[in-house]
């Protein structure tokens, strides 16, 4: 398991929370197990990377960014 602040560890929820509230979404559990199960992946396979591979918070906010819109289905 990587140990870098920069990656993100989907298994720590306070992670995944933090980041949603900071971006106006709820840090309920279903949103963080959407993010973590749905997101992930998608985002992964955007930036080329394997399921091994981790995402680094500024790969999160860039997909963001640029595809909000895969985002709406989650909690405000």
């Amino acid at each position: 398991m990587a140990s870098d602040h920069k990656q993100i560890n989907f298994n720590q929820y306070y992670e995944i929370r933090d980041w949603l509230i900071k971006n106006n979404y709820s840090g309920s559990e279903s949103n963080q197990k959407y993010l973590r199960d749905n997101l992930a992946p998608k985002i992964k396979k955007y930036f080329k990377k394997d399921s091994s591979q981790h995402l680094t918070w500024g790969e999160l906010d860039e997909y963001h960014k640029d595809f909000p819109s895969d985002f709406e289905d989650l909690e405000n």
